[in-house]
């Protein structure tokens, strides 16, 4: 009997799935409201343990954390979410400016769940990390952030751009075109040193063009993007220049190829009234990816010499 094919929603989570099996990662799944939004999570890690909430870059998602999930869960419950628009959770309907204001919001509802515990951010993940911790000064245990974005006066270009008549016109209808592994191979070569480093590469390239296909998807990337680009001089969405005021202890791991200039990340480290930069060789804006095993290094390290006294 020949089984039947599988949705789309089911092909993205046995994509999800192929990802930790192959790390040899046991998750369990889970799915609930958040703000109004149908969200989807994965845990790992004793429950007791104290919580580590993971929050991935632009166009990742949970499952994108399988090279960390296994040692982070050997010290903490794990909870790895899908943001608004990413993964397995539900593409919201927003709009810039307010996008980002209904994100922070989303995930001002998601942590309260959970007692003081360890953010994990990268990139986008990351800068919306130092906008929860600066807006609301919450019990949060700690941060890491790994490639963050809001390390630095400007966002990036590409971001910058989407704002403008023109060309942010241009960026929302390309932003409309379905994706194809060619693209989303050379997406990924722009952002590491070496894309054959990362472990079990095919089957994230897989489990990428999954998530990315879902309708809707590249155009809410294009308004996160826009958002952030339109609001980012106002006050409560410019980390920097306010760095000083995160006190609590925070580990900012950077690629020295990345896109991010690892000046921006000393200077930011240099602010932080407890944190500690650790530079990851040779790798770009996917440092945990590329190098997973110095990544984990340098995380266990950090957490023994912080929590673990």
């Amino acid at each position: 009997m020949v089984p039947e094919a599988q949705t789309a929603p089911e092909r993205l989570r046995s994509a999800g799935d192929a990802l930790y099996r192959a790390a040899g990662i046991d998750v369990e799944h889970h799915e609930d409201q958040v703000a109004g939004l149908r969200t989807h999570w994965v845990t790992a890690g004793r429950a007791e343990s104290p919580h580590a909430v993971l929050l991935h870059g632009s166009g990742g998602s949970a499952a994108i954390w399988y090279p960390a999930l296994g040692a982070l869960a050997e010290r903490r419950h794990v909870i790895a979410v899908d943001m608004p628009g990413h993964g397995e959770t539900s593409i919201p309907r927003w709009t810039s400016p307010g996008t980002m204001e209904r994100m922070l919001e989303w995930l001002d509802a998601f942590l309260d769940r959970f007692d003081w515990p360890l953010i994990v951010g990268h990139s986008l993940g990351g800068y919306m990390a130092l906008l929860h911790f600066a807006r609301r000064r919450p019990n949060v245990a700690g941060m890491v952030l790994v490639d963050a974005a809001g390390i630095g006066p400007r966002p990036p270009a590409f971001v910058m751009a989407t704002r403008h008549p023109v060309l942010g016109a241009l960026l929302g209808l390309a932003a409309g075109l379905r994706p194809t592994r060619r693209r989303m191979e050379r997406t990924i070569r722009r952002l590491t040193v070496d894309p054959h480093r990362i472990p079990h590469g095919q089957l994230a390239l897989e489990y990428a063009l999954q998530t990315a296909s879902r309708p809707g998807f590249g155009r809410f990337q294009f308004e996160v993007y826009r958002s952030v680009a339109i609001r980012y001089d106002e006050p409560g969405y410019k980390p920097w220049g306010r760095l000083q005021e995160i006190s609590c202890p925070a580990l900012l791991v950077w690629g020295d190829h990345d896109y991010f200039p690892l000046s921006n990340a000393k200077q930011a480290a240099s602010e932080m009234p407890a944190a500690r930069l650790e530079v990851l060789a040779e790798t770009g804006h996917l440092s945990y990816l590329e190098d997973p095993s110095a990544f984990n290094e340098v995380l266990g390290s950090w957490l023994r010499a912080t929590y673990e006294k």
